[in-house]
């Protein structure tokens, strides 16, 4: 299978991978023919790109690294709980609100189940969500590539739990936001932006009353916007003052914000959000946790088109985890645009004076550099 932007899909390709609604239902089923109408379907509900069946790269498999199932459950009980949360009966979301730390342990469990059960795979998170239900998929984005980083480093169960749970509910506090300020499709002003900071004080407020959750996983609320140097907030910490789960899940926020579609914009390649994060180590974030954290990430991922310098483009069929940067491509163009009659791998890793220079599919992301 092979990843296309919505502009490129045309009707009768089929659908590789499922696609899921914001609150964790299914949009569309893999294995469904495309029409004009689905597509169509899909492009009003902020879908940028799916995952096609093609014959030519048929044996390209593109694994989750966490089962749909899990991720399903997972929108669902965020979903839930922004229901309870913005609930216009005071009572009712008190009552509901109550066991909210005992749902997202389960959620957890099995994301992290999931997790230890896929050690060997490289984390892609180039995943399809909907613009409406952004914060949903972003906050199983972060949780799943955060203990990814805190696994790396050498966490106990008990220390991924507490990191886990604070990146699934980073931005619980953005629920208590004016409901205008969460849809705008435009950048915020810089009055809605210091509004929109306050989320991070909302969402430790939240989290500190629930008996069944670590004040630690209710500083990841409070301090993921905080940076080393002090430029952060709400408080402007800096440096140790910052708790490293909070350190993990800001670099993980970021990535995942970059690398997702925005109304105002398309995603960045994953080489220039990396390439990003790379420059603020020591700067804004730790260099120790940049490193552990670029060591789960495909920066070409699997199914992606890419072109190469002499102008042959093709997709990423394998790649290896200790070389990331140099993954094996399948060519399925020629220098000249070409069909090629025969596809043929090339292992980037043993032809060194060949490199990627780009994604061929430039309606799926931003060119300019972050």
């Amino acid at each position: 299978m092979r990843l296309l932007s919505i502009g490129q899909v045309r009707p009768g390709m089929t659908l590789g991978k499922t696609v899921f609604t914001d609150d964790g239902k299914v949009l569309l089923g893999s294995g469904m023919v495309l029409t004009d109408r689905l597509i169509e379907g899909l492009r009003r509900s902020g879908i940028d790109s799916i995952y096609i069946d093609d014959p030519r790269t048929a044996d390209i498999e593109v694994h989750d690294v966490i089962r749909p199932e899990t991720r399903q459950q997972a929108l669902a009980v965020i979903a839930e709980t922004a229901r309870q949360i913005t609930n216009s009966n005071k009572l009712a979301r008190r009552i509901s609100v109550k066991e909210m730390g005992l749902h997202f342990q389960r959620v957890f469990h099995n994301i992290l189940e999931d997790l230890l059960g896929n050690r060997e795979i490289v984390f892609h998170l180039m995943n399809i969500t909907t613009q409406a239900g952004a914060m949903y998929h972003h906050a199983v984005n972060v949780a799943v590539l955060s203990t990814a980083v805190g696994m790396s480093i050498g966490y106990n169960r008990n220390q991924l739990t507490e990191l886990g749970i604070g990146a699934l509910l980073h931005d619980i506090g953005k629920l208590q936001l004016p409901k205008e300020l969460l849809e705008k499709n435009t950048r915020w002003t810089e009055e809605e932006y210091e509004i929109a900071k306050q989320h991070t004080i909302f969402g430790f407020d939240l989290m500190r009353k629930q008996h069944d959750i670590s004040l630690l996983s209710a500083h990841v609320a409070l301090q993921h916007h905080e940076r080393l140097d002090g430029s952060g907030y709400p408080q402007g910490l800096k440096g140790k003052q910052i708790h490293e789960y909070a350190q993990i899940v800001a670099i993980c926020d970021v990535y995942d914000s970059l690398t997702s579609p925005r109304p105002w914009r398309r995603r960045y390649m994953p080489h220039d959000a990396l390439e990003y994060l790379l420059g603020a180590g020591g700067h804004l974030f730790e260099h120790k946790l940049i490193n552990a954290f670029r060591r789960h990430i495909a920066v070409f991922p699997l199914g992606s088109s890419i072109v190469l310098n002499t102008g042959e483009s093709g997709v990423v069929c394998k790649v290896d985890p200790e070389y990331c940067q140099r993954p094996v491509v399948r060519i399925l163009k020629d220098g000249r645009g070409n069909d090629v009659m025969s596809p043929y791998e090339i292992d980037l890793r043993e032809e060194l004076k060949l490199f990627i220079v780009g994604f061929e599919d430039e309606e799926l992301f931003t060119i300019k550099q972050v």
